[in-house]
């Protein structure tokens, strides 16, 4: 069973994961069992692998993509993944329309994080931006791994936590 902010096991997540999302962690060094079901994933079942690190990790290595964005600039990149799933419509439509509250709104706010202006913003690649939100929009199912600096520590924490929680929102990717 998966809780909204977190899940109860990661490494089941993971393991039924077409796409993992590893944000601001390096499980290679500091969650063994983890970074075991990342490998695991990728060779047993192809899983695609996105790292989102400034920093290059053995799990960034390992990527499918690695965005490399400049420090504190996570809320943004959410942002502009918003911005290209809404707009593209990789959203999950039946999903959101049963179970979602305020994606009208939604849609409007991320209208400002267009992939140019996050590639600005973040020090990445428009191409990076677009290839990324649509590899995590498309593998379904998929899931977001997260390390506690990008959502408990410093001025953007909520929101950054607040639209990785709508991220996995509109894409159906709960529980």
């Amino acid at each position: 069973m998966a809780m909204l902010g977190g899940c109860c096991s990661l490494v089941a997540n993971i393991a039924h994961a077409n796409c993992a999302v590893i944000w601001g962690q390096n499980p290679a060094s500091s969650f063994p069992r983890t970074m075991a079901a990342i490998e695991r994933g990728r060779r047993e079942k192809g899983c695609k692998i996105i790292v989102i690190d400034p920093r290059r990790t053995r799990t960034a290595e390992l990527a499918d993509i690695w965005l490399q964005l400049r420090p504190g600039t996570d809320a943004a990149l959410a942002l502009g993944w918003l911005n290209v799933i809404i707009n593209e419509k990789l959203y999950d439509k039946e999903f959101v329309s049963k179970w979602t509250y305020g994606f009208e709104q939604l849609a409007q706010r991320v209208q400002e994080y267009t992939p140019q202006r996050v590639a600005e913003i973040t020090g990445l690649a428009e191409e990076q931006i677009i290839s990324s939100a649509r590899m995590y929009a498309t593998s379904k199912p998929a899931c977001i791994v997260r390390g506690v600096s990008t959502d408990q520590i410093g001025r953007n924490a909520s929101r950054i936590e607040q639209a990785r929680v709508a991220l996995r929102a509109i894409t159906g990717n709960l529980d």
